[in-house]
């Protein structure tokens, strides 16, 4: 499990939203649609859980090499983005990332939308709190839902980063199945639900997303000049907004490990015609 330590380094850019400032679904959701009770234990069984470390030996052990994710590869190009333009070191952004991974899988939820909500609630601060009582990552509002808190030792838990991923996820899946699509479910997760409008809520949330899928598509340097400039991802960029769910993500390592596929083959072909003998 993810802890605050783990974060405490982290800062954002002047011209990230301040953590808080959207507020959060359930203070304002009808009681009638607010999310049905969750098991948080059983949906913690579907979530690959983070390694504890082993008792203390007298013997002092080599540590065992970390497999970082290769460079160039969707998950390292995420990361790279979130280190950069969220001022987040990179041992934290690749957790983060792959944190958010795992539990989208869990949740049949696009990562890069989990990524696209920390970002735009809590410039990836797990210590931000709001005026309204939001907390954490995700600006989870933990008073109305510290029964899902429970499985992780109760409330305070609402600010340790893992944590909050997986309550906050869990929420933001409910409401895209309740309400029929992303936008909607972003509108009722700022707590707009009975409100005409969002003010905005959910177009920042979707650019950030747009500027994470450039960057899983290889391009974090791309995504962060668009980021600093306030700019939107190219249209080639953004796919529909109805669902999201995680098959999108697995799609781009598909395209990648073709990508590789093609280029070890022309470089198997070229060293056999280097090494053919002249007729």
């Amino acid at each position: 499990m993810g802890s605050l330590a783990l974060f405490s380094g982290s800062s954002h850019e002047a011209d990230q939203p301040a953590a808080g400032e959207q507020g959060l679904e359930a203070a304002v959701v009808p009681a009638s649609y607010r999310p049905a009770e969750v098991d948080i234990a059983e949906l913690l069984g579907m979530i690959p859980k983070p390694s504890e470390p082993e008792a203390a030996v007298e013997t002092v052990q080599k540590a065992p090499e970390v497999q970082l994710p290769a460079k160039g590869s969707p998950r390292h190009e995420v990361a790279v983005y979130v280190n950069r333009t969220f001022r987040v070191p990179m041992r934290e952004a690749r957790q983060v990332t792959d944190w958010a991974i795992e539990i989208g899988e869990a949740r049949d939820l696009d990562p890069l939308l989990i990524l696209a909500v920390i970002g735009t609630e809590s410039s990836f601060r797990p210590d931000a709190r709001s005026g309204a009582g939001a907390e954490g990552l995700m600006q989870v509002m933990t008073k109305v839902h510290a029964e899902k808190f429970k499985a992780f030792g109760g409330p305070e838990a609402a600010f340790d980063p893992y944590a909050n991923i997986v309550v906050g996820t869990e929420i933001l899946s409910y409401l895209i199945k309740r309400t029929g699509s992303v936008g909607n479910a972003l509108k009722w997760y700022s707590g707009a639900a009975n409100m005409a409008s969002d003010n905005g809520y959910g177009a920042r949330v979707l650019k950030e997303h747009g500027l994470l899928s450039v960057a899983a598509q290889g391009n974090s340097d791309l995504a962060v000049r668009l980021s600093r400039a306030k700019q939107r991802a190219p249209e080639e960029a953004k796919k529909s907004v109805k669902r999201l769910g995680f098959s999108r993500w697995a799609s781009l390592y598909e395209k990648e490990h073709a990508a590789r596929a093609r280029t070890v083959g022309m470089t198997t072909e070229a060293d056999r015609g280097e090494r053919s003998p002249e007729s």
